[in-house]
């Protein structure tokens, strides 16, 4: 049951980069457009930069800026 709802909130996380196109989004901005949790959002970005889907485009201050990955 917990497998299912980490990979329910990595999808709504992953849906959220996709809709913003090529804006990158902070960890609160991805968490709030997606409807979850900060913590949450953290941890399915990590996931997501781990398998490669997201990768960490820049910082600003002390926050790190995401956006889905190019292929190719």
């Amino acid at each position: 049951m917990r497998a299912m709802m980490a990979e329910n909130a990595e999808a709504k996380v992953l849906r959220a980069f996709q809709e913003a196109a090529l804006a990158d989004l902070s960890i609160s901005e991805a968490a709030r457009r997606a409807g979850v949790s900060l913590a949450t959002a953290s941890i399915c970005i990590r996931v997501l930069v781990a398998e490669g889907a997201l990768e960490e485009s820049r910082r600003i201050g002390n926050a790190k800026l995401f956006r889905v990955k190019e292929r190719g």
